[in-house]
């Protein structure tokens, strides 16, 4: 088992980066997708028995299974099999030394948060609100969000990633899904995110944008604003997010 001091010896840190997030953006992961955090529930699960008409799986799970990427497996098992407070005491510790202060924090980039609620999360996040940084904590069921959104209250949004256009629309709380095809164009998938954010706008009443950081890589605008951190909508509580397909 390990834990908090074996999580960061010979310099390594819990924290971790990712493509789409401003520089100085951090990720908590807590294992791997598919792994024992994620709920089977999810179509998307490797091992899941819900019904997925388009047949696709996680695309974190393929991710991380790349050559290139041993050193975040290894990351993700150490994490996966640490006691869940272990892991965020580490993350704390990383936050405490920047003030709590990061211009995006995202949970869970890989894997999912644990079934049961850290206590110690619950404080971590509250202390990065509090000093005003915006954070993305997406989960893969309703249950899971109604769980963390109970234990974390009105200071940090819990996203519910809705796994088809139906959930999505039907939903009314804090939401997001996918839209497209990997078997379409990225421009077309861009065009049917546009579409079902407009949909669920008009169904909901809710405001509800496209991913601009997915948007942009797909249609290779070049933007260099297009990063979470600059855009902090999936930290609002009040909008909805949809994300054009993408591996």
């Amino acid at each position: 088992m390990s834990t908090a001091a074996t999580l960061t010896v010979n310099g390594r840190t819990v924290l971790g980066t990712f493509s789409k997030g401003v520089t100085g953006s951090a990720a908590l992961n807590f294992g791997q997708s598919g792994g024992k955090n994620c709920a089977k529930v999810c179509p998307f699960h490797p091992e899941s028995n819900a019904p997925n008409p388009d047949g696709v799986r996680c695309y974190a799970v393929r991710v991380e299974s790349r050559p290139d990427r041993k050193q975040l497996a290894a990351k993700l098992q150490r994490h996966e099999d640490a006691k869940p407070a272990d892991v965020v005491r580490a993350a704390d510790a990383e936050c405490k030394e920047r003030a709590y202060r990061l211009p995006w924090f995202r949970v869970s980039a890989f894997g999912s948060v644990p079934p049961r609620v850290p206590l110690p999360l619950v404080r971590l996040l509250w202390r990065l609100a509090d000093a005003g940084t915006p954070i993305h904590l997406p989960v893969e069921s309703k249950a899971k969000r109604d769980r963390y959104q109970l234990s974390l209250g009105k200071r940090v949004a819990v996203r519910w990633s809705a796994p088809t256009a139906a959930a999505f629309l039907a939903d009314s709380g804090t939401v997001s899904t996918v839209a497209g095809s990997m078997n379409e164009t990225p421009r077309e998938r861009v065009r049917a995110a546009a579409d079902l954010a407009r949909e669920r706008r008009e169904k909901s009443g809710r405001a509800c944008v496209v991913c601009p950081a997915v948007a942009a890589r797909h249609l290779r605008t070049g933007s260099k604003s297009a990063k979470c951190g600059l855009c902090t909508a999936c930290a609002d509580p009040g909008v909805d997010v949809v994300y054009p397909a993408h591996a």
